[in-house]
């Protein structure tokens, strides 16, 4: 039974099933983020740089020997493809597990950051120093001393002493990374629920929102020209102001009506109605309006306002952390570390211990 048991065993942690685990791992790596960042950065370059949507006819793409090509992979509507939806899904996916793994520690040793530690904890930080004879009448000094620097002190039951400053800045970390999170949702919600549209109405006329059960009718169209002079003379006349006068419509009753211009749209139950342009034929003008809906605009904005607050505290406020104690010899004994900056920090360190020796020779000296 204990043979079938083992042979079982070894069939299961077979080499299949570490290629499986490695397959699993790198899945749920930052690894895996990191790229799959790259190749949205690199097709919303390429996104940038093809026409999109209505942009295309206006183009001289559909002349292009490529465009038919270009049109089935999607290229030129980039944002609203399934494949580039589906890279999203799956950067959301990774980001998830991502920080549903780190977030827990990060929160713990921020609730509880770790205080009591043992001398050889101490001694094996990057940076750490032992000054001779100093022992539990130094501890006070040295607290005064890097609570002077801003640091926040914190005293462990054993003796040990943590010194902290900027304790927010792996909550940070983490906020950047969910940054990243919330942009893609964001932007997920925006191609599958989201529209933008362009609407040519002449005056007087009716037309369906596309995607909507709304109608729009533009009541009438108007513009106001001023005079472009040369040598104080009258040459021309250029529209300076233009406007249309709508009006919503749902289940044939009236719901809004504004007279919008270029910057004044029209809003309506998360619709966008904006004067894109005007154009004049013998029957008269015809209003161009761009109607469009971002579901997920919010989520986007508050994912850049994230990733604004994490690079700021990650790169300008470093977490350090400095421990000291008694030794078992008499000696004070003190150890740091950086998550950054740390050429920056051991000047800092070094520099603190010269004043923390000055100033414990100084309490010997007063007391000899």
């Amino acid at each position: 039974m204990t043979t079938e048991k083992a042979a079982v065993t070894k069939e299961v942690k077979g080499p299949g099933w570490s290629v499986g685990k490695k397959i699993t791992h790198f899945l749920v790596s930052m690894k895996l983020a990191l790229t799959l960042l790259f190749v949205i950065a690199l097709l919303s370059i390429i996104g940038t740089i093809l026409p999109q949507g209505d942009q295309v006819l206006e183009s001289g793409w559909p002349n292009n020997p490529l465009y038919d090509f270009y049109k089935t992979l999607g290229l030129f509507n980039m944002y609203n493809s399934w494949w580039f939806l589906s890279t999203l899904g799956l950067l959301i996916a990774n980001l998830t597990v991502c920080i549903t793994k780190r977030l827990p520690t990060a929160v713990k040793h921020f609730l509880k950051p770790r205080v009591d530690v043992k001398e050889i904890f101490i001694a094996n930080q990057p940076v750490s120093v032992t000054i001779p004879g100093a022992g539990d009448r130094s501890i006070a000094t040295a607290k005064k001393l890097l609570g002077k620097h801003h640091f926040r002190i914190r005293e462990g039951q054993s003796g040990s002493v943590l010194a902290e400053k900027g304790r927010f800045t792996p909550i940070a970390s983490l906020a950047f990374h969910m940054s990243f999170l919330f942009i893609a949702v964001g932007s997920i919600l925006v191609g599958f629920l989201g529209f933008d549209e362009r609407m040519e109405i002449p005056d007087g006329k009716s037309a369906p929102v596309p995607n909507t059960n709304m109608q729009v009718k533009n009541n009438g169209f108007t513009v106001d020209y001023i005079e472009v002079t040369e040598n104080g003379r009258v040459i021309g006349y250029r529209p300076s102001v233009y406007s249309s006068d709508l009006e919503i419509f749902e289940d044939g009753q009236s719901v809004a009506k504004k007279v919008i211009t270029v910057n004044d749209p029209l809003r309506l139950e998360g619709v966008n109605f904006h004067q894109a342009s005007y154009f004049q034929t013998a029957r008269g003008y015809v209003t161009v309006l761009q109607v469009n809906k971002t579901p997920g605009k919010s989520l986007v904005y508050v994912g850049f306002g994230l990733m604004m607050g994490g690079i700021c505290f990650t790169l300008y406020l470093p977490h350090r952390r400095i421990w000291f104690k008694a030794g078992t010899s008499g000696d004070l004994l003190i150890g740091g570390r950086t998550n950054r900056s740390k050429v920056a920090f051991k000047k800092d360190f070094d520099h603190m211990m010269s004043e923390l020796r000055l100033s414990i020779g100084q309490e010997a000296t007063a007391d000899g």
